[in-house]
């Protein structure tokens, strides 16, 4: 059996348990313990089976037990448990992914955890005094790998190895960072398999003073809950726990965004794919102006004033759409976007990153391996100040900063002191104006920091190169609404509604409308939330349901416009041209003047053939907006029905000198033809097949819907395959 199929059945066990398929688990469970000659697992296999049976026959039996789901949790819990054991057994003698390879190694080497830890803090201790005294103390780096290896991969912790963790994590003589990557290692573990003893800790330093360890915190807590959501109603110590959090605002605000930051990245990939496929290029190709027509070096800053650099309109005004990607692009960057993934990507290769804590490390001034690195720079990075407004910026994840200050020893001289020059310039006002933000919404420093955090996760599960061992989980949907430890102890509807508004703004229409229907359960007569639910089935092309929700909201508030179109819309997808016609009618009292109205009244008289009425209205959007050639074509082919042929004729002639198309040739071929004129009907039916690319077949199949009309406006019948055994030859001359 390889990993794959290892994965296969683990994956089958846990869809039993969170289905409450209890037998369909336990036979899996038992084949693969007696094929692993698990020992242990075998005894434990069988004991919960008997549980089992026990309970079901006494359930059947018709006994009364006022514990029974007490014990049926129970039961669930140990086959999760025994799932996870076995799983883990197996995997560790089997497979040759770093988490186990590394599990591997500190059995064989013997690390012990608690030495581990005590030799970490009797570290840190002699570098307190270090520093006191004026000597510097270099940390040891293994000592730092094994804790982060052990807390990542290790579990069945005991008490004493539990309370010097959470004494390690909640210390204030202990330097945030350490901290930092200890959490993460704690989170990347729990991902990998679940411990509840490692998401009981990270509840326990939830009174974390420091802000950078305490929103990894709530990132990791958030991440696992999700993962495991099927798991976490069974614990009742964990429940407790979460029952907590609705007590706390300061938490729970800050798991909002957190939330939101998560849904976000799943913009990451789209708006890395716009950079590559769509600007990068367009720049490249004006490069040679670019110099000339921007001041690159004021550029930043402008962005961050009231206004733009004038100049951008005169550069950009042969490339509106340019313009436009790059300011959407800024504004992005702005909400706290990821956009820098490409431009930092190539950049994890310095020996660094070969230490996997490196990836989740925060970015701080004292770093070694980052001195060390620039320690020989005389140019301006030497600057304390440019590092400490780098270090603090929240417009770079940390992973980004290590690989931007990794790479400056390696930049020519030039290139150094002309980035160098721009990072002094920008990052004083920078520092300024995210200062401002800070006071304005006190919640802005923790985003920032959350947000970073993400970032630098994103890039470990995506580029770290064994990023494929590991579950993507920005691959996950992250429909916090659909997960029940949210909606149950975190959401209140403002909250919920705010997701869904995320999901909705960024054209997630299925989650969006999961969420919206959520609220709708409970907010019954709340409009917007139907009217959004309705537009986001209108999305997914469920014209049927959005009708429904739709009519709903117009029974709550009837009569206003914006919804009475769009129920004219459902009835006019689904055909209804009657009823599609009677709402736009209804909108044209409420709104006279409204083009959009009057053409959709006219489209639907169209359907339902009543030509002449329909040729009144498309006559008033003439008349109202004459820039608009659209409506010609409408006014042309009604004309042409109700055998108005100088006036079809003329809109025709109009349509082809703005802009040729096919089916106005064949078009106008029918007017040529019903006035009589055969020759130049052959010659516009000619021009029409040359257009399509000289797709005769095409050309027959719109001539025959046509049939009707020439023949109900005078065409002879039997002279129409003459017409086209004679069109047919012309073609082949």
């Amino acid at each position: 059996m390889n990993i794959s199929d290892i994965q296969s059945y683990q994956a089958k066990i846990e869809a039993a348990l969170s289905e409450k398929r209890v037998k369909d688990a336990l036979i899996i469970l038992g084949d693969l313990t007696k094929s692993y000659h698990g020992g242990n697992l075998i005894d434990e296999h069988y004991n919960l089976e008997f549980t089992y049976k026990s309970m079901l026959k006494y359930t059947v039996e018709g006994v009364s037990d006022p514990e029974q789901q007490k014990v049926y949790n129970n039961i669930l819990v140990s086959c999760y448990h025994l799932s996870d054991q076995l799983f883990s057994e197996i995997l560790e003698n089997k497979s040759s992914a770093a988490f186990y390879e590394t599990r591997r190694t500190l059995k064989t080497q013997n690390i012990n955890l608690i030495d581990s830890l005590e030799h970490f803090m009797a570290e840190m201790k002699k570098n307190e005094i270090g520093k006191e005294a004026g000597i510097q103390i270099t940390s040891q780096k293994e000592i730092i790998e094994n804790v982060f290896n052990s807390l990542w991969v290790l579990k069945n912790f005991n008490e004493n190895e539990i309370e010097l963790i959470k004494q390690l994590l909640n210390s204030n003589s202990i330097h945030y960072s350490y901290q930092s990557i200890f959490v993460s290692a704690i989170t990347i573990g729990c991902l990998k398999e679940f411990d509840v003893q490692k998401l009981s800790i990270l509840f326990d330093i939830l009174d974390q003073t420091n802000d950078k360890v305490l929103q990894r915190t709530l990132t990791g807590l958030l991440l696992i809950l999700y993962k495991y959501d099927n798991r976490i109603k069974l614990y009742s110590g964990l429940l407790s726990r979460l029952s907590l959090l609705q007590e706390n605002e300061k938490i729970k605000s800050n798991l909002l965004i957190i939330c939101i930051q998560l849904i976000r990245t799943r913009e990451t990939e789209k708006i890395s794919q716009k950079l590559m496929d769509e600007i990068i290029p367009e720049v490249v190709k004006m490069q040679p102006n670019l110099r000339n027509k921007l001041d690159l070096e004021n550029m930043i800053s402008e962005k961050f004033n009231e206004g733009e650099n004038p100049e951008w309109e005169d550069f950009f005004k042969d490339s509106p759409e340019l313009m436009s990607k790059l300011e959407e692009l800024t504004e992005l960057q702005m909400e706290g976007s990821d956009v820098f993934l490409n431009t930092f990507k190539m950049l994890k290769h310095f020996p660094f990153f070969n230490t996997m804590y490196n990836w989740l490390l925060p970015f701080y001034l004292e770093n070694e391996e980052l001195n060390a690195e620039l320690k020989n720079e005389e140019n301006i990075f030497s600057s304390k100040s440019i590092i400490e407004s780098l270090a603090n910026s929240g417009f770079l994840c940390n992973s980004d900063k290590y690989s931007l200050f990794l790479s400056i020893p390696h930049m020519p001289k030039f290139q150094k002191d002309m980035m160098g020059n721009m990072f002094q310039q920008q990052m004083e006002q920078m520092d300024e104006i995210e200062k401002d933000e800070s006071l304005i919404d006190g919640s802005k420093k923790n985003s920032i920091i959350s947000n970073r955090y993400i970032q630098d996760l994103y890039r470990f599960y995506k580029l770290h190169p064994q990023h494929s061992q590991f579950e993507d989980v920005f691959s996950w949907n992250m429909d916090f609404h659909n997960k029940w430890f949210f909606t149950h102890f975190i959401a209140e509807e403002e909250e919920l509604r705010q997701i869904a508004e995320f999901f909705f703004k960024k054209s997630y229409f299925n989650e969006a409308r999961e969420a919206f229907l959520v609220m709708a359960k409970k907010e019954c007569d709340n409009i917007e939330i139907l009217q959004k639910v309705g537009y986001c089935y209108q999305q997914q092309k469920q014209h049927k349901k959005a009708l429904q929700y739709y009519l709903k909201a117009d029974i709550l508030k009837p009569e206003q416009t914006w919804t009475t179109k769009k129920i004219a819309l459902m009835y006019k997808y689904l055909k209804q041209a009657n009823k599609a016609l009677e709402y736009y009618q209804l909108a044209e009292r409420l709104k006279p003047e409204d083009l959009h109205t009057q053409a959709s009244i006219g489209h639907c008289l169209l359907d339902l053939k009543d030509y002449n009425a329909a040729l009144k209205y498309y006559f008033k959007v003439e008349y109202l907006d004459q820039s608009n050639t659209k409506v010609w074509r409408p006014i042309a082919w009604c004309s042409l029905v109700t055998g108005k042929f100088d006036q079809a004729e003329k809109y025709y002639q109009k349509l082809l000198v703005s802009s040729s198309g096919a089916h106005d040739l064949i078009n106008l071929g029918h007017v040529y033809w019903c006035k009589n004129n055969r020759k130049e009907a052959l010659n516009c039916y000619q021009k029409a097949i040359s257009q399509l690319n000289n797709n005769t077949n095409e050309f027959f199949e719109t001539f025959n819907e046509d049939k009707n009309v020439l023949i109900k406006n005078g065409v002879e019948e039997q002279n129409i395959p003459i017409m086209l055994d004679q069109l047919q030859y012309l073609l082949e001359e």
